[in-house]
């Protein structure tokens, strides 16, 4: 696996100094490659991967690992997430995580209480260069205008995780033809027109297309004028509703939301 910067802790985990650890908190931001470091951490172990729920009934169950379950990194992702009672459930399986597996935690922030942290490796994530998400782009084959575009134009903080899930997307140039649009009608002032011309470029099964078309946005927020700030609003209530509501239509969706910017 081709593990993109992270140096340091490419380096602990190369000279096997986790051998004996079993019981390590991966910590940092969403899109800043945890998962794929867990898995990263498993291969270089020669261990199965396996990512688990964050139920409590689950975690209890990692006390009692045997047979072939066993030589498993168990992944909890999103464990900031977990309720009161799971982190509970975690502390006791910390104190007594069988042999032959490893239990590792991912986390945007750490809340637990310290007998959890005070058991575990806690590993924090550092951020990506510009150089190292070029080299990268090499890697998958990124196109480099794009790339150009997103880190030059937008000044978009990427990582590789966000990168690759751009590359893997079939649309992404269009997608960022939209954005383009859309922050140049939102600071020159939003009109009838274009709210329908990008709003018609979505369709009922365009939640992924419009889930990137959100985030980019979003993130773009510091290229629009400060005069428009209620409109970066609209564009974070959006992406909100996005990940927390059903959406049956996405062509009305961005239709609504780029109408109530006029």
């Amino acid at each position: 696996m081709y593990l993109v910067g992270q140096n340091e802790i490419k380096k602990i985990i190369d000279n096997n100094l986790l051998d004996k650890v079993k019981f390590i908190i991966i910590k940092g931001p969403d899109n800043f490659g945890k998962t794929y470091l867990t898995k990263y951490l498993a291969q270089h172990h020669g261990m199965f991967y396996k990512a688990i729920s964050i139920k409590v009934s689950t975690i209890r169950d990692l006390a009692n690992i045997q047979g072939e379950k066993i030589n498993t990194v168990y992944h909890l992702k999103d464990f900031d997430r977990a309720s009161n009672a799971a982190k509970a459930a975690l502390l006791k399986v910390a104190e007594e995580t069988p042999d032959d597996i490893k239990i590792v935690i991912t986390t945007s922030s750490i809340n637990f209480l310290d007998t959890l942290l005070s058991r575990a490796y806690v590993i924090n994530i550092e951020g990506y260069t510009k150089d190292q998400i070029y080299e990268y782009a090499k890697v998958i084959d990124f196109d480099v205008n794009l790339l150009d575009q997103l880190i030059n134009d937008f000044h978009i903080s990427l990582t590789p995780t966000l990168l690759k899930k751009y590359k893997d997307f079939e649309n992404f140039e269009e997608v960022l033809d939209l954005v383009k649009k859309t922050i140049k009608a939102i600071n020159e002032g939003m009109s009838i027109d274009v709210a329908t011309e990008v709003s018609s470029k979505f369709w009922k099964d365009d939640r992924e297309k419009l889930f990137i078309y959100l985030t980019i946005l979003d993130k773009c927020s510091h290229v629009i004028s400060k005069d428009c700030l209620y409109d970066t609003l609209l564009i974070e209530k959006a992406l909100y509703r996005l990940n927390k509501l059903t959406i049956t239509n996405y062509k009305q969706f961005v239709n609504n939301l780029l109408l109530e910017m006029i």
